[in-house]
């Protein structure tokens, strides 16, 4: 029998942790409130009783893994101390990481399940836009300090955001997706005329 868990945010989050598993593994429509019960090894009423339906429940999964990367992308975006392409590669590396990581959540080949692909589509797309943001951050002080010459960083910035985007959409090995991710990274250098700081 499970332990019970009197701290509410605690449960909260155990539920979103197992209904993030499931609908990763049987898409939304797939998953059931059961299914879910099951994975966090309680009732039913339990899961209702904090998400009162499935969709509020989704949503909750999609806003949480916005908390979950958040912080850092914030976090590297504004460590001045930090050269902007110094932060920019870390930026395509915690891309890399947050893919890999739902790659093997599921662990479900992408053309396989419709389903698992459209929430998987979900939580890119929020990335997406949020990384959008913070890259164009970063490339517009690469223009305050002289290390990028751009006319539209936001238009770079999203370009680059959507090849990732993209890359990660297919099915393809960790080594490919982080090769394309180098790809994407250097043609954005290139064609944001990255001039390396002299010291």
């Amino acid at each position: 029998m499970p332990k019970r868990i009197n701290d509410t945010g605690l449960r909260r989050q155990r539920i979103l942790k197992s209904a993030r598993k499931v609908f990763l593994e049987k898409g939304f429509h797939g998953a059931t409130i059961d299914d879910i019960a099951i994975e966090e090894g309680v009732v039913r009423g339990t899961i209702l009783h904090y998400y009162k339906s499935k969709k509020l429940l989704m949503e909750a999964v999609l806003e949480d893994n916005d908390r979950e990367w958040e912080p850092l992308m914030t976090e590297l975006i504004n460590r001045r101390e930090i050269d902007v392409r110094e932060r920019i590669d870390k930026i395509f590396a915690l891309c890399e990481v947050c893919f890999v990581n739902e790659k093997e959540e599921s662990g479900e080949p992408l053309e396989q399940k419709e389903e698992v692909r459209f929430f998987r589509d979900q939580i890119r797309l929020r990335n997406y836009c949020r990384q959008t943001e913070g890259l164009t951050a970063l490339l517009e002080e690469g223009v305050e300090t002289g290390e990028f010459t751009i006319e539209n960083p936001g238009l770079q910035a999203a370009s680059a955001m959507f090849a990732v985007f993209g890359i990660t959409g297919i099915d393809i090995s960790e080594e490919e997706l982080r090769i394309q991710l180098q790809t994407v990274k250097e043609q954005l250098l290139q064609s944001c005329k990255y001039k390396p700081k002299i010291l």
